[in-house]
């Protein structure tokens, strides 16, 4: 099959993450909810379906993705503290919302949006985290190939129509197109793929 053919494959994996000789289980997908995607479209990372789009259904993987070419290094400058007053709604700190460890959307200058981790609440300030959640990580994927087929004309149109509703500019912010707040991709905090 041509390598220029967008296809439609439906995986099942298990995500590692390997950073500082420590590894651990970040993500895991099943039969019954394996997951789906598109090839060529910037969907997933490049070094993801680069390994995948060669295998047909029954094939298994097992392959790792160096973080260069994953969600890059981490960046100490990608960290940033703001003014507790920032995320009052009606007078009151949106503790519902602002509490660490929790991925919150926020707005970058020009108004696009970006997500952020909550690092570290204080009495006057919250320290939020830009980076991806899984910058600075190798990437290993263990698993299956479920389905792998040419993906038809109806699977293209609905992708492209949902890219023109999402207006965000990530490529579809339900996917992973290797952004971080850096380089004006949407900051991920998508799901890892």
């Amino acid at each position: 099959m041509e390598n220029n053919v967008n296809k439609y494959m439906r995986v099942t994996y298990t995500l590692l993450s390997h950073k500082n000789g420590e590894c651990e289980e970040v993500e895991k997908t099943t039969r019954e909810q394996p997951f789906s995607f598109l090839t060529g479209v910037g969907y997933t990372l490049d070094a993801f379906e680069d390994n995948l789009k060669d295998l047909k259904k029954g094939d298994e993987f097992d392959f790792t993705i160096p973080f260069a070419d994953a969600y890059g290094e981490y960046d100490p400058d990608h960290v940033q503290d703001f003014n507790r007053e920032v995320f009052t709604i009606d007078g009151k700190f949106d503790s519902a919302h602002i509490f660490e460890g929790n991925v919150v959307e926020m707005m970058r200058a020009d108004g696009s949006p970006i997500l952020g981790t909550v690092k570290e609440v204080t009495p006057f300030k919250v320290t939020m985290d830009f980076n991806h959640p899984l910058a600075g990580c190798d990437l290993q994927f263990v698993g299956t190939i479920v389905e792998s087929r040419p993906a038809k004309e109806s699977e293209m149109k609905k992708f492209y129509d949902s890219l023109k509703a999402s207006q965000c500019g990530c490529g579809g912010c339900s996917g992973c197109s290797g952004g971080s707040c850096g380089d004006g991709g949407c900051g991920d905090g998508c799901d890892c793929h």
